[in-house]
């Protein structure tokens, strides 16, 4: 590939473009879930059946981003961008229109490869004309759409869903994207184009393959009547993907150069750190269903509960730059990963009678602190990258954080339904258990994240304190 450009000085419009193409991928991936019911009596499916829907969306999001890499530096990321803002526009009017299962799940399904090539080459654009020393505020402007937008998703879902019709749980989708595609247009940059290698296909069919049988095992390994298949899809996934990294160390012009992994920052930031993404994304599926289905909550008042962690990440989001500059990246992380595991323990051990005000603190201190841990694994992941480097590692990291978005919700399902087996064998067992029981397994998860991040070098991510004068 031809190393880009040295990056100049970062643009505050074209990352805020960006911001907001990552906030409406990010919105869509969890908006749907709160329409599940209508749709599925509208199309005279089953609820579960809508399930295809959500995961044919987050499998073609984390299958196709290589692709996207490809293609952006093929034909250039700024061209590619515009191209994924319009076909996502499209795909959304198209699942609006779905009068079945099917034509939804494939609507959803391109908007999930636009999405692909949306998130991570708008990030990629923003990270190229980005020094070291003004990483930190740039990253802090990519990082509040993955933040803001699960929390968001429940309360405007329903409330779209009840006042106008799930369809315009898509075609919100309409307006935001035309306005995003107006003024990318304006300010998005034309980075130079890449040399024009040939397509990895062995290399994309292996990565396709073993994040959609990874997926998928998730989705079946909760039910005693598909446990058999969903391990045989687990152990698929595991073999192709062993088998990807061995053809990419070998390939002439692998679809994905997993150089970068030989960075102890980058390389922790993405296998711990995405353990740490995906149980800060359970916690907006979990929540409301302990409040709702536990605790007797209107789906309304379980949503406006909700939105308080949404109250922290804002509340805590000024003070995260400053606090990045003033101290190491690793310690914060440390203190954030145990606080957010802290405020997980708080929340399973509310009940019925607990004070909203104290249902509400908690989910203001966690808020807090995954905002804080959040933003410090996004900065922290490119601290070390060097410029030559950073598509390739862009492209590893998408891959990773989309995973984990889609399996911190499978796990906590997951765990959900196993809490539920174990508690029902010895007799009924209250509604609330099995969300409990997945919160306190969230907080294992969060600490067990910590433990390869411990080992890193005194002064990793120094360069993001030092600001150019």
């Amino acid at each position: 590939m031809t190393a880009p450009a040295p990056a100049t000085t970062w643009s505050r419009p074209v990352a805020l473009v960006v911001a907001a193409a990552f906030f409406m991928e990010n919105l869509d991936a969890t908006i749907l879930s709160t329409a599940t019911a209508t749709i599925a009596t509208d199309f005279g499916v089953q609820p579960a059946q809508l399930g295809l829907a959500v995961t044919g969306y987050l499998v073609a999001v984390a299958a196709f981003i290589p692709l996207g890499a490809w293609l952006a530096e093929r034909w250039g990321a700024r061209r590619v961008f515009l191209a994924a803002v319009v076909l996502f526009v499209l795909a959304s009017v198209a699942c609006a229109a779905s009068t079945d299962l099917v034509a939804l799940t494939t609507s959803r399904v391109v908007q999930g490869f636009a999405g692909s090539m949306m998130v991570p080459i708008g990030r990629l654009i923003v990270l190229r004309s980005t020094e070291k020393s003004e990483l930190i505020r740039a990253i802090a402007y990519l990082t509040w759409p993955a933040l803001v937008a699960p929390v968001v998703a429940p309360l405007l879902g329903g409330l779209l869903t009840e006042h106008l019709g799930w369809q315009w749980v898509f075609l919100v989708n309409v307006p935001v994207g035309l306005a995003l595609l107006v003024v990318a247009w304006r300010v998005v940059p034309s980075p130079e184009v890449g040399d024009r290698q040939p397509l990895d296909l062995v290399g994309l069919v292996l990565v396709a393959g073993s994040i959609v049988a990874l997926v998928l095992a998730f989705e079946l390994l909760g039910e005693p009547t598909t446990l058999v298949p969903g391990v045989l899809l687990a152990v698929t996934a595991v073999v192709l993907g062993l088998v990807a990294v061995r053809w990419f160390r070998r390939a002439a012009h692998p679809l994905l150069d997993l150089t970068a992994f030989r960075i102890g920052s980058f390389r922790v930031t993405n296998l711990s750190g995405s353990l740490y993404r995906a149980v800060v994304n359970g916690i907006p599926f979990v929540v409301p269903l302990l409040l709702q289905d536990g605790f007797g909550w209107s789906p309304v008042e379980a949503g406006l509960m909700l939105m308080w962690v949404f109250v922290g990440n804002l509340a805590v989001k000024p003070f995260t730059t400053p606090l990045l500059k003033r101290f190491r990246v690793v310690p914060i992380i440390v203190v954030a990963t145990v606080a957010l595991a802290a405020t997980f323990v708080a929340a399973a051990l509310v009940g019925p009678d607990t004070s909203p005000v104290v249902v509400a603190g908690v989910l203001l201190l966690s808020g807090v602190f995954r905002s804080v841990g959040f933003t410090a694994y996004n900065t922290l992941q490119f601290a070390d990258v060097p410029a030559e480097m950073i598509g390739p590692a862009n492209a590893i990291a998408s891959i990773t954080s989309q995973l984990a978005v889609g399996l911190g919700v499978a796990a906590t399902a997951l765990a959900v339904r196993v809490a539920d087996l174990v508690a029902s064998a010895d007799g009924p067992a209250p509604a609330a258990s099995g969300y409990q029981a997945a919160l306190i397994v969230l907080a294992v998860l969060a600490l067990l994240s910590l433990i390869e991040g411990l080992r890193l070098p005194t002064g990793t991510g120094d360069a993001l304190r030092t600001r150019a004068s």
